[in-house]
C-alpha cells in the first residue's frame, strides 16, 4: 500500500496535529468554541484514522476471503473521520450509529453477485454522511453491476467482462486545455455542439467554463473528433472537479449520459460496493467462498481490481473531503 495514499491522514494521527486542524476547521465551519470542540474530539479522531489505517494495511495483504470485510471497516472508520472534521455532534442520536444503508437479507436463488442490491436509507452513517456532503439524486436503491460501472478507473475491466459503461475516453491536452470527444453514437455526444457547450458549462458549477474551437464547422454538427472544446477554469481547480469528467491513470473520462444525470461521488460509490461485498463476505459464507475460490466467476477479475484500486484511490478521496469547504452547516443537537 503506497504510504503517499496518507500523507495527509497520518497527520491526523497525533493529538496536536490532529487539535490544531480540527480548531481551523470548525472556525471555518462557523461553529461556537472551535477550539474547546476541537480538544473534545481530537483524540476521537486520531483513533479513527489510526484504527482505519491499520484495517488498510491487514487488508493490503490478507486472502479475498476475508479483503472485503477489513476494507469495509477500515472504509467506515475514514467516512467517520471526515463526519468528525465537519460535524463536531456526531453522533447526535444512537440511529446515526448505524451504516446508513441495508441489503436483502436473503439472497435470491440463483444469486448473481452482480444483481445484489443495495439501499439507501433516511438514517445513519452514510445518510448522514450524504446530507453533510450534499450527494444530488440519490437514487433509492444500487444494484453492484451499476456500482461498478459507475467508476471510471475500473472502465478498461467492466468493458472488457460486460460491456461498455456511461464513461467514454477522451484526449485532454494540458498545456493548450483541449478537449477532443469521440465520434459520438450516444448519449450526450449526440448533441451538436452548441448544445453540448451549454450542457458542459451548465454542469460546471462555476467551475469550469468551455468555448468551442474549430473553424469552418457548420453551426449544428454532432460534437465528435471534426471540433475541440476549449477548457477554460474559473478558479484553481482542473478538469477533474467537473461532475462530468474523471481523471484516471489511464488518462481522462467523459461521463456520456443525456440529461442532468451525474454519476454518484466517487466516496458514496466505494462506500456502497464495500457494504454490499462486506455483508456479503460476513454473513454469506459460503456463497462468497464460492465465488473466491470458484474458476466461474469472470466478475472476480472486477471485483479484485475494485479492491485493488479502493485501497490507493479512497484514502486519497478522504483527504480530499476532509479538506473541501463544507457546504451547509449542521444543526446542533436540539
Amino acid at each position: 500500500m503506497a504510504f503517499s495514499s496518507w500523507d495527509f491522514l497520518r497527520f491526523l494521527e497525533t493529538e496536536p496535529t490532529a487539535r490544531r486542524l480540527l480548531a481551523a476547521f470548525y472556525q471555518k465551519h462557523g461553529f461556537e468554541s472551535p477550539d474547546k470542540l476541537a480538544f473534545q474530539q481530537s483524540t476521537r479522531l486520531l483513533y479513527t484514522v489510526k484504527h482505519a489505517r491499520q484495517c488498510y494495511e491487514t487488508a493490503a495483504t490478507s486472502d479475498l476471503l476475508i479483503k472485503p470485510l477489513l476494507l469495509f471497516y477500515g472504509c467506515t472508520h475514514l467516512l467517520k473521520a471526515v463526519i468528525l472534521c465537519k460535524d463536531p455532534t456526531y453522533p447526535q442520536n444512537s440511529r446515526m450509529l448505524q451504516h446508513g444503508v441495508t441489503t436483502r437479507k436473503v439472497k435470491r436463488t440463483p444469486y448473481h453477485i452482480l444483481d445484489d442490491e443495495v439501499r439507501p436509507q433516511k438514517e445513519g452513517l452514510f445518510a448522514h454522511a450524504a446530507k453533510l456532503l450534499r450527494i444530488p439524486n440519490l437514487q433509492e436503491r444500487y444494484t453492484m453491476g451499476e456500482l461498478f460501472s459507475v467508476l471510471p478507473e475500473l472502465t478498461p475491466t467492466y468493458t472488457e467482462l460486460m460491456g461498455p459503461n456511461h464513461w467514454d475516453k477522451v484526449t485532454y491536452h494540458e498545456a493548450d486545455r483541449l478537449l477532443s470527444f469521440p465520434q459520438g453514437t450516444r448519449g450526450s455526444l449526440l448533441y451538436s455542439r452548441e448544445t453540448f457547450l451549454d450542457y458542459l458549462t451548465r454542469h460546471g458549477g462555476g467551475n469550469v467554463a468551455f468555448s468551442l474551437h474549430g473553424d469552418g464547422i457548420p453551426i449544428g454538427s454532432p460534437v465528435g473528433t471534426q471540433a475541440h472544446v476549449q477548457v477554460m477554469p474559473k478558479s484553481n481547480v482542473g478538469l477533474e472537479a467537473h461532475p462530468l469528467f474523471a481523471s484516471t491513470p489511464q488518462g481522462y473520462y467523459f461521463w456520456n449520459v443525456e440529461g442532468n444525470d451525474v454519476p454518484p461521488p466517487q466516496w458514496a460509490v466505494h462506500f456502497l460496493l464495500l457494504y454490499l461485498l462486506g455483508m456479503l463476505c460476513r454473513y454469506e459464507a459460503e456463497l462468497w467462498g464460492d465465488f473466491v475460490y470458484s474458476h466461474s466467476y469472470g466478475e472476480l477479475v472486477l471485483v479484485e481490481h475494485f479492491f485493488s484500486e479502493h485501497l490507493e484511490r479512497f484514502p486519497l478521496l478522504i483527504s480530499e473531503l476532509i479538506q473541501k469547504e463544507p457546504v451547509k452547516k449542521p444543526r446542533p443537537p436540539s
